[in-house]
């Protein structure tokens, strides 16, 4: 996941979450690939690294809207209800199914944990569809140039 600097707060910020996405479809499909064989056997460190993107790099991206784009974006649309209350409610499932794929990871349940990594890939998938569709769209058409740039110097400290 992108590490962002100073030099970078003339980003949209809608944009470098949108390439994230880009990232993490990328990485999904790399997860996808190593559960649909892990019934034929795969090493710990490939293991090791779904677990550490999971907890750190989606974390992270996680974090950087939760914090930094929901809270503005919120002022015009609602946090309660509506597009921003979806997407909070998948964070914190995409969160439950980590800690269940990481949990049938290190008890060697590979069978179960192939299910578990399917639906998680499955939901983040349809998650980051309905952040660029929707919520992203809103976004554009909602916020400021400024609010853009505090947005994105907030995801700056997010690192």
């Amino acid at each position: 996941m992108n590490t962002y600097t100073e030099k970078d707060a003339e980003l949209n910020p809608l944009d470098a979450l949108r390439e994230e996405h880009t990232e993490m479809r990328t990485a999904l499909n790399k997860f996808g690939n190593i559960l649909k064989k892990i019934s034929d056997g795969v090493s710990d460190s490939e293991l090791n690294e779904i677990s550490q993107y999971l907890d750190k790099d989606v974390e992270l991206h996680f974090k950087r809207e939760e914090d930094a784009l929901f809270p503005v974006l919120g002022n015009y649309i609602g946090i309660e209800t509506g597009p921003i209350n979806v997407m909070l409610i998948e964070h914190n499932s995409c969160r439950e199914l980590t800690g269940d794929l990481k949990k049938r990871i290190e008890g060697k349940d590979y069978k179960s944990a192939a299910s578990a990594g399917k639906a998680l890939i499955e939901l983040l998938s349809e998650h980051e569809d309905k952040e660029d569709g929707i919520l992203f769209q809103i976004a554009e058409m909602q916020l400021s140039r400024d609010e853009k740039q505090d947005i994105m110097k907030k995801m700056i400290t997010i690192n």
